[in-house]
This record gives C-alpha cells, sequence and structure tokens, in this order.
C-alpha cells in the first residue's frame, strides 16, 4: 500500500512533525516521539542503534504509528526495515535499494533540517549515539491506515479490525501516590498533569497508536478519546497491555525536548458498557477536555521511561 496511499494521509503526513512510533516488546508496548520523513510512499525514521525500539525490530519487524497535524491526524500500521552499516545483511539490502535510500536520506534532511540546526548549535553536547555513525535508518511499509478527525474516522485504507470490549463497572482511583511519582523533578513539571498524548495499545491484529487526551486524577492516571476511534485498536479484551507517550516537545531544539512513556496495564471504559460508574467516568473525560461520552482508559504504571534532551532513564512504579 505504501506505494499508493491516499491524499489526505500524505498531506497529514507532509504537515506533521513528529511521529510516534510503537514497537511490540516482551514488557508490552513501546511508544516514543521521533522525527520523520515521507518518501516514496514509506515512512522513515532513524534510532540509535542500541535503542529498546531497534532491539524490538531486529526480534519483530510490527510497527504502528500515529502523526498529528493540527486538528487532523494519521494512524497506520506496518513493518519496518532497517539499514545499518554495521550489519553485514543491512548492506545487501542498502546496495539493491542505494537510489531510494538516497532519496529518503534528502527528503529526511530538508523536513528536519530546523533539529540538525539545533544539532550543529548543541555539536559539543550531542552523544556519539546520537550522531550518524551511532544510528540505524529506518523505512516503514504502511499497510493499513486510517484519517481521524477531532471526533470522527475520516477515512479507513486497508483492514481495521472494531471492537469495543469494556469493563462493565468503573471507579476512579482515590487517593494514593501520584501516577507520574518517580520521574525526575525536572521532568515532571514540564509535563504536568493534563495533556495531548500518544495511546498504545495491544490489540488482536497487533498494535495500534491514537491520540489521546490525558488527565492525572487523584492517584489515577487516565486517557480519553473518541469511541469510535478506539475501535480500531481491535482490542481482544477490556485489559490489554497499553503504554502512554507524554512529551513537551520543541520546534528545533532537541536538548529541550522533555517527555515520559508510562507503560503498564489499561482498563477500557465504552460509557455505554458501563453497568455503574458512568457519571464517574465522564467527569474524568471532562477533565482531559473530551466530551463526556469519550472512551476512557485507566492506566496502571508499570514502567516510567522518561527523557529530557541527552539524557534518558527508567523508574520501575
Amino acid at each position: 500500500m505504501s506505494e499508493h496511499l491516499p491524499h489526505a494521509v500524505v498531506e497529514i503526513l507532509d504537515r506533521g512533525d513528529l511521529c510516534y512510533v510503537a514497537a511490540a516488546t516482551r514488557r508490552g508496548p513501546h511508544v516514543t516521539p521521533m522525527v520523520f520523513a515521507l518518501s516514496e510512499g514509506r515512512v522513515w525514521v532513524t534510532t540509535a542503534r542500541g535503542s529498546a525500539k531497534a532491539r524490538a525490530w531486529r526480534a519483530d519487524p510490527e510497527v504502528a504509528g500515529m502523526v498529528r497535524a493540527a486538528d487532523a491526524a494519521v494512524i497506520f500500521a506496518g513493518t519496518v526495515r532497517t539499514y545499518d552499516l554495521f550489519e553485514i545483511g543491512s548492506w545487501i539490502r542498502g546496495v539493491a535499494a542505494t537510489p531510494t535510500l538516497a532519496s529518503a536520506s534528502a527528503r529526511f534532511t530538508r523536513k528536519n533540517a530546523r533539529f540538525f540546526a539545533g544539532y550543529a548549535v548543541d555539536a559539543r553536547h550531542v552523544p556519539l549515539s546520537w550522531t550518524p555513525p551511532g544510528r540505524v535508518f529506518a523505512a516503514i511499509d504502511i499497510e493499513r491506515a486510517a484519517v481521524l478527525g477531532l471526533a470522527d474516522i475520516a477515512e479507513t485504507i486497508g483492514g481495521w479490525p472494531r471492537a469495543r470490549p469494556s469493563i462493565e463497572r468503573f471507579r476512579a482511583a482515590g487517593a494514593g501516590r501520584h501516577p507520574l511519582e518517580g520521574l525526575p523533578d525536572d521532568v515532571q513539571p514540564l509535563v504536568g498533569d493534563r495533556g495531548e498524548g500518544a495511546l498504545a495499545l495491544e490489540g488482536s491484529h497487533g498494535l495500534a497508536v491514537l491520540p489521546a487526551a490525558w488527565t492525572v486524577q487523584r492517584s489515577g492516571l487516565y486517557a480519553a478519546l473518541p469511541t469510535r476511534q478506539l475501535e480500531l485498536a481491535g482490542l481482544a479484551g477490556p485489559r490489554p497491555g497499553a503504554a502512554l507517550a507524554i512529551d513537551r516537545s520543541s520546534w528545533w531544539r532537541a536538548r529541550d525536548m522533555t517527555g515520559a512513556m508510562i507503560r503498564g496495564g489499561a482498563e477500557v471504559t465504552f460509557p455505554r458498557a458501563l453497568t455503574s460508574g458512568g457519571p464517574s467516568a465522564a467527569r474524568i473525560a471532562r477533565g482531559a477536555g473530551t466530551a463526556e461520552d469519550a472512551a476512557v482508559v485507566r492506566l496502571r504504571p508499570e514502567e516510567l521511561v522518561w527523557w529530557r534532551g541527552w539524557t534518558s532513564g527508567t523508574v520501575i512504579a
């Protein structure tokens, strides 16, 4: 499908700044924002050779992603191929795909020129893993995609298994520890207690990444999104593995990017399926800034992965 993407998909991918890419790991979904470019129908990204994503892709090439552009978003799923100068198999692929790689590299450089300017300004502080010798180039072939509006689905391309599993009784979290407790003191205040995020979920046909509003209320961490959009995750049950990426990006400077990924189990609530707790779910949806009838996903953090500039770390919740 990658070579014949609809205009609406291409237009959003061209306008978006960051792609939230999810990989499948033994600990559940791993989703973080990445700079990217669209070239010859493929989404191209780059990551450190020793990163969690690079390791995951070697074991399982299936990926999912989401790109926002103003009031619209594209979500997609597909497979990834990596090109690494230090991997013999990659050399063979690279030689065969030299014109494609050259075109993709040029597009990637043009689209992300401002970030490369930021690297130049901070050249003395850039770690080796952030420089070309420490990174791998990766191409994502899109196999299915969907164009999302603020509260609807504008278009779907390819097969999206739809499902609406839900817990029956919802109860909001009470008093207790802050769900983001453990993040460094210079990260948590910048992330805040609510905002826009990327929610990765394990579905019956693989991963899905969806745009979602999120909020912290008392000791609970919640994501809220339109019910029809959540259906696209194709969940096999109401308690999937999940990860939520929340970040404060910089327009041009990587050292100013701050964020966190919260990973663990989740409880999915579709309002119309509830036998009790509907008002509480509606209150949380309002607190996240969405409609009262939005689906609510409560995350139960098991691991917090954080980053600020070149520095990152992991906290077991």
